[in-house]
């Protein structure tokens, strides 16, 4: 099968920025959001206007708190007791909508808009990341993976979440480690990092860019991009346990993870599932594959149960085919089918939960 080109793939992608960009402009939420509820987009760049106040004590303490004597015309009163519980790449997103809405007076609805209307545009640059990276593959159901990857970060996006960012940086980290490329795959990497905790479902991609970077002869390694990934480890860390304390008594009150749960049926059936889907991928797909699907069941098994926390399962039916795979279609058809059921079973909800969304949305306007 040919693949398609740059040029096709950015006008695909321009044509559903400009179609869903329609949803936020046209909308009436209070908060610019498709479902009327969602507001990280909003508590974001509220949070990014404390830090720049209140440096560390950001995540040492719940915003309300850190907030304290700290002016800002769109707070949403939204998770008083928490704090930043993302890494310091979160405020590099946020700072521009964070001085947009503290400096130009405007209501909290129309702010909500822009706030929607920036995710979606960084959705749709990870997007172009990820439709680029499958464009390099084998081919066989490169499609399939390409409008499941829509149908996440598309929904992501029009409900205010900011998770595309690191979901396209870690695209562009699989297409360099395809093109053997370790040096920018490790910055991507470590942007990735910066950006969410959840990237920690990238650490196989690590483990391959390394041993990428450890196989060239030692003047040719790539010493900057490795010293910049150490550094951005340890600010990700530091920063996880600053805020971790606070938060975790926090997290006892939402939605449990299925570690905490136990040894139930949808415990053992996305276990079990998992374990299948590994092996399986692992002779169709090649180790990093198999490390991907064990990484994203390690955070279904740690993380609480909400449905964005998810799309880290994107990262194993995009790798396939990084560096190579024994048969790409297969192991596509075998690895769509495991996050179909993963996500309702350990993160709730589908990827075509986006036109119930629709629907309820236009169906409240009618």
């Amino acid at each position: 099968m040919a693949r398609p080109s740059r040029r096709a793939l950015a006008a695909l992608v321009a044509a559903s920025l400009a179609l869903t960009a329609l949803v936020p402009l046209t909308n009436r939420t209070p908060y610019g959001d498709l479902s009327a509820g969602y507001t990280d987009h909003l508590h974001h760049a509220h949070a990014t206007w404390v830090f720049l106040h209140r440096g560390l004590d950001a995540w040492r303490l719940p915003l309300v708190e850190s907030s304290r004597g700290i002016a800002y015309p769109h707070e949403t009163g939204a998770w008083p007791q928490m704090p930043v519980n993302y890494p310091p790449g979160m405020f590099a997103v946020f700072l521009p909508t964070a001085i947009l809405g503290r400096y130009l007076p405007m209501s909290q609805e129309t702010f909500g808009r822009v706030g929607v209307l920036w995710m979606l545009l960084l959705a749709h640059a990870a997007l172009l990341a990820i439709f680029l990276l499958l464009a390099e593959e084998p081919s066989g159901g490169r499609a399939v993976v390409g409008v499941i990857a829509w149908l996440y970060l598309v929904r992501l996006a029009l409900q205010g979440f900011y998770d595309p960012a690191f979901l396209g940086a870690g695209a562009m980290a699989l297409r360099e480690v395809h093109r053997k490329r370790p040096g920018p795959a490790l910055l991507w990497l470590a942007c990735a990092g910066l950006l969410h905790y959840r990237a920690v479902a990238l650490v196989p991609v690590g483990v391959a860019a390394l041993w990428q970077a450890l196989g060239v002869p030692r003047k040719e390694r790539p010493w900057g991009a490795m010293a910049v990934v150490a550094v951005a480890g340890v600010v990700v860390v530091g920063t996880f346990l600053l805020q971790w304390p606070v938060t975790e008594r926090y997290l006892d009150t939402l939605h449990p993870s299925l570690g905490v749960i136990g040894s139930g049926p949808r415990f053992w059936a996305v276990v079990l599932a998992s374990v299948a889907a590994a092996a399986a991928s692992w002779w169709y797909g090649g180790p990093l594959v198999a490390g991907l699907v064990l990484a994203a069941l390690g955070l279904a098994l740690t993380d609480i149960y909400d449905w964005w926390h998810g799309a880290v399962l994107l990262f194993a039916p995009m790798a396939v085919g990084v560096p190579g795979a024994r048969a790409a279609s297969t192991a596509r058809a075998l690895l769509v089918g495991w996050l179909l059921l993963m996500q309702p079973l350990g993160f709730d909800q589908t990827p075509s939960d986006l036109f119930l969304d629709f629907a309820k949305h236009y169906r409240l306007r009618g």
